[in-house]
């Protein structure tokens, strides 16, 4: 939505349950005030209770406020700006929605704090029928939040097929850009097959990127759903896209034997190098994967600098190579890089050293410990977790990736309060969060 729709993880893969305003009133027994008025008439809103809503409405007007008026003015932490409409939709509450749509006359397209719509907000809590009828009335499809998210987007994160169907039939735009992510690209790397097959039967167009990284054929190889990768290539995806590292690169460093084997059927070139001149033949038996390695050997044309061309001669050379760094980056040793390679073989322990190495020969660079904070996440150390994760909030404070990895850590201690903070932060950024594109699959 990448990442809202730089951007995963925005938003959360389940999403957290829209919770309703709560009124704690300074004195019990005085006069509401026309903040706590506003505050029991959206809760009302988000209750679906219509009859309260209506006794709060009035009592707002006798104290000269508009409805519009006193929402604005709320400066409570809970806020996020957002409106009556906005929290019927979270809800789920149709009636209540109907109300104010018909009754109170409640525009369909207001926006919150950061131009989310109510139709964005609907569709990130999976409420198709609240979806429904906000299109009914003339809510626009393709109307984007501040950040350059789509209803479309959300609904492909999710994989909300109905909702995306409904989309698509009044008239969302089927490839809109996020972040250099579409629709599609979201799809495939959550590994959505059935939202990317209704998408392509939208004629989602496969070949879309602003970056060769983004590439929904790489996105989906990565999510390894092989359903994806066989649609994408019927749809016409241009299999050795993403240069220098290509679809077929992306799968030898995998090693997805069964994603090689389809790729090469859809006649993707095995020759092509990366940018260390290194072909997908060599990265596969850099990884260990013999499978691969017996897969691309006869379609790969011999290697002048291995003298055994046979696949024991590779595997050997490739064995040498691993023994010494220095001659396979031909140059100093590159720690995060092979920390990448060490977290794809969900070895976390040595990919955490290895970052760490990294850290200290280039201390600025702030991915390293996002990085480190899922590695700590996955080996169970809370508390370098959140640590790291702060760290790296603090250096990127405006990246919903690093928001993402502190709600994570947050939620690993308990500290559930701030991890909620946390996570909403990212709900308004993006959600392709993505240290690596292997960390985020």
């Amino acid at each position: 939505m990448e990442s809202s729709p730089s951007s995963s993880g925005w938003p959360p893969s389940h999403p957290q349950r829209a919770r309703a305003p709560q009124l704690v009133p300074r004195n019990p027994r005085a006069n509401l005030s026309v903040e706590d008025i506003t505050v029991k008439l959206l809760g009302a809103a988000y209750a679906g209770d219509i009859p309260q809503f209506k006794k709060l409405a009035k009592r707002l007007e006798k104290e000269g406020k508009s409805m519009e008026e006193a929402v604005t003015g709320i400066k409570d932490q809970w806020n996020r700006g957002y409106g009556p409409l906005h929290y019927a939709a979270a809800a789920g509450k149709v009636e209540m929605c109907k109300f104010l749509i018909k009754d109170l006359k409640v525009d369909v397209h207001t926006t919150q704090t950061l131009g989310a719509t109510p139709l964005i907000v609907a569709v990130q809590f999976r409420h198709s029928a609240v979806a429904r009828l906000l299109l009914v009335h003339g809510a626009d499809p393709n109307k984007a939040a501040s950040n350059g998210v789509t209803p479309l987007h959300m609904a492909a994160f999710l994989d909300t097929c109905e909702v995306g169907d409904l989309l698509l039939s009044k008239g969302a735009y089927v490839d809109p850009m996020w972040e250099e992510r579409t629709p599609l690209y979201l799809a495939c790397q959550c590994g959505n097959d059935r939202m990317m097959e209704l998408l392509l039967r939208h004629q989602a167009d496969p070949n879309a990127a602003v970056l060769l990284e983004h590439t929904p054929l790489k996105a989906a190889i990565s999510a390894h759903p092989l359903r994806g990768v066989e649609l994408l290539i019927k749809a016409g995806v241009d299999v050795n896209a993403g240069q220098p590292v290509t679809p077929l690169m992306v799968a030898a460093l995998a090693g997805y034997s069964d994603c090689i084997k389809c790729l090469l059927k859809a006649g993707v070139d095995a020759n092509i190098p990366n940018d260390k001149g290194r072909v997908p033949i060599e990265i596969a038996a850099m990884k260990g994967c013999q499978e691969c390695v017996e897969i691309l050997f006869p379609v790969k044309a011999p290697l002048a600098k291995i003298a055994d061309w046979s696949i024991d001669g590779i595997t050997q050379h490739a064995k040498i190579t691993r023994s010494k760094p220095q001659v396979w980056e031909d140059s100093k040793p590159d720690f995060e890089a092979d920390g990448d390679a060490a977290f794809s073989e969900r070895d976390y322990a040595h990919s955490l050293t290895l970052y760490t190495k990294a850290v200290d020969t280039d201390p600025d660079n702030s991915t390293l410990y996002a990085k480190m904070s899922l590695c700590s996440l996955h080996t169970g150390d809370k508390g370098k977790a959140l640590d790291d994760a702060d760290t790296y909030k603090g250096m990127q404070p405006n990246l919903s990736k690093s928001c993402y990895a502190q709600g994570a850590a947050l939620i690993l201690v308990k500290e559930y309060g701030r991890a909620c903070e946390a996570l909403m932060s990212c709900l308004h950024m993006d959600f392709g969060s993505k240290p690596t594109d292997i960390a985020s699959r």
